[in-house]
């Protein structure tokens, strides 16, 4: 969407997180994929708010339109499965985390440099995903 990444721009990454999930039970794997393409779905669908970025508004569109057909094919997968009487760590973790993302642009006012924290995080985030959706395979 917007190019090379800066070298400056870092944002925490839940690194140990998804560890753990590299060695969960595949359901729990699954259920992670879905809560966290979810997440990914809601902070980048803020249109209103991207002003400040120079992204092709159809490349984002087209990328939240794929994420919108992955979780929805993911969610037929975890239908499957059994529901959890409470919460799972993984769960509170990874909703805790985006919500510091989310704290990030608003802090920033949304700002292009917030933005391109969060591409970089949403990157770093697809990558451990798909290496995660490959082990599930």
């Amino acid at each position: 969407m917007g190019g090379q990444y800066p070298q400056n721009i870092r944002v925490d990454f839940p690194g140990p997180l998804y560890n753990l999930m590299d060695k969960a039970e595949v359901e729990d794997q699954v259920k992670f994929l879905v809560l966290t393409v979810d997440h990914i779905i809601k902070l980048m669908d803020a249109s209103e708010h991207m002003n400040s970025v120079k992204w092709n508004p159809k490349t984002v569109e087209y990328f939240l339109k794929d994420l919108h057909r992955q979780s929805s094919e993911l969610k037929e997968c975890v239908a499957q499965y059994q529901k959890p009487l409470q919460k799972e760590s993984y769960e509170i973790r990874i909703n805790r985390h985006f919500r510091d993302l989310k704290k990030i642009l608003k802090k920033e006012k949304y700002s292009a440099q917030a933005w391109e924290k969060i591409r970089r995080a949403v990157r770093s985030h697809l990558q451990r995903m798909d290496i995660i959706a490959n082990k599930a395979k």
